[in-house]
């Protein structure tokens, strides 16, 4: 479970690290040892939704998971799991008919690391929502936690990080903000030499969008299909989807520009 769930997205593509991971949970319940299980449980989740599992097949996931948690009665796993389903709910509909009944005391377990999953999630959120500011606002506060920076949620962090920055940028166009993008890019830069599969899409991706501001427009229009075809290939839908989205807001831009 250590290997899969904190060290291999360095190096293996992450849904191989989803497989494991619930290898591992199947594994953990059938000899009965319930509290690795569960651990198991919450990296695969939480790998799931980072790689772009489809929203439904997540959805099914998290409350089958929930059952299970009532049952051998975890409170801890219950905790991340009400944090999950929020997200999963969020992204599909915005809860209008998939929201869920199911809560977590949030009191009943506290620690650092919940926090920082709270705050990863409502910043994962506000970025597919479009509330720009509000996902800085959450990225903020995970700074100022002293967070491993090479876990795989902080990369992942990073990359909603630099690529919401565009779009304030657009409204705020100030040094500082301009400074994240290309911090971004240079710590993705440097987890693709490790693993092309996992990050390399997020670095196209994020040139693109620093191209385009730069109104450096054959770049631009080379690293949005860069961008796309290395999404389609690691097989990360929700980004390739994000990286059609942006060039065509781009295409669209540009025209204007000439107009």
């Amino acid at each position: 479970m250590t290997y899969y769930g904190f060290v291999a997205f360095n190096s293996e593509p992450l849904q191989l690290c989803g497989d494991m991971l619930r290898q591992g949970f199947d594994l953990g319940m059938s000899i009965g040892t319930t509290s690795i299980a569960f651990l198991s449980m919450i990296q695969h989740m939480k790998t799931m939704i980072i790689s772009g599992e489809k929203l439904s097949v997540l959805l099914g996931k998290v409350d089958y998971y929930w059952g299970l948690a009532t049952t051998h009665q975890n409170v801890f796993a219950k905790t991340y799991l009400s944090i999950f389903r929020e997200t999963i709910s969020i992204l599909i509909d915005k809860g209008a008919t998939t929201s869920s009944q199911i809560h977590s005391n949030s009191n009943a377990v506290q620690s650092q690391n919940i926090s920082e999953a709270i705050f990863f999630h409502k910043a994962i959120q506000a970025y597919w929502q479009g509330h720009n500011e509000r996902c800085h606002h959450y990225v903020g506060k995970i700074s100022k936690m002293r967070v491993d920076n090479g876990k795989l949620s902080s990369m992942i962090i990073t990359f909603i990080h630099g690529i919401n920055t565009f779009q304030m940028l657009k409204r705020q166009n100030t040094a500082k903000l301009r400074l994240i993008p290309n911090a971004a890019i240079s710590t993705l830069k440097t987890a693709t030499a490790y693993s092309r599969w996992n990050f390399r899409n997020k670095v196209h991706l994020l040139e693109a969008e620093n191209f385009s501001f730069h109104n450096n427009h054959e770049e631009a229009k080379a690293s949005y299909a860069a961008a796309i075809t290395s999404a389609r290939c690691s097989r990360f839908i929700h980004e390739q989807a994000l990286g059609k989205q942006n060039l065509w807001l781009y295409s669209d831009s540009e025209t204007k520009f000439y107009m």
